[in-house]
């Protein structure tokens, strides 16, 4: 069994990173989450999908979610799908933020997604925060979408903690080009 520098130890009967990746994803059982599509236009006229999940449990201070998937991935990824469910149980705003011509839906504009798009970002966040003022906004970011996420963060330094309050970044490429 391999053994990692953080002592994690792999199972005897999944070993190896893509095994451990596909198995979840494509074999264990998922959970049902109803999700509302919202199309918000950027500010340099293109458009993202935005799905929200769909729950009876909130009041008008309700956290707020706001999750950045993976490459290529959209709110009918495996994690997207346990954490919208995890926030529909809870009363949690849950909501996954497509990359642009992810979700479904193609750019209006040549622009594409990028792990470095800080004015995405702050545009998306200040849109949040916009919307519920007085709530506790959190984000999780996966793989591409964890290190857009720290690099926002990094970027922003303390001007980030007026739009989010608390951020989790989750199977993080720390190094996009040796990832790739």
């Amino acid at each position: 069994m391999p053994v990692s520098d953080s002592g994690y130890v792999s199972p005897a009967w999944l070993p190896g990173g893509n095994l451990q990746t596909i198995v979840p994803a494509e074999l264990f059982p998922r959970p049902k989450v109803q999700y509302r599509r919202e199309i918000w236009a950027t500010p340099d006229d293109d458009v993202i999908a935005v799905d929200w999940c769909e729950t009876n449990k909130l009041s008008s201070d309700s956290p707020v979610m706001v999750h950045f998937h993976g490459l290529e991935g959209s709110s009918k990824s495996h994690y997207a799908e346990a954490l919208m469910a995890f926030c529909a149980e809870n009363g949690i705003r849950g909501l996954v933020i497509h990359y642009r011509g992810c979700g479904g839906i193609d750019n209006k504009k040549l622009r594409a997604y990028c792990a470095a798009d800080v004015p995405e970002l702050s545009w998306i966040f200040k849109k949040v925060r916009s919307m519920f003022p007085l709530s506790k906004i959190y984000s999780m970011g996966v793989s591409l979408g964890a290190n857009n996420l720290l690099f926002w963060l990094g970027t922003l330094g303390e001007e980030a903690a007026k739009y989010v309050d608390a951020a989790v970044a989750v199977c993080c490429p720390m190094d996009l080009m040796e990832s790739s």
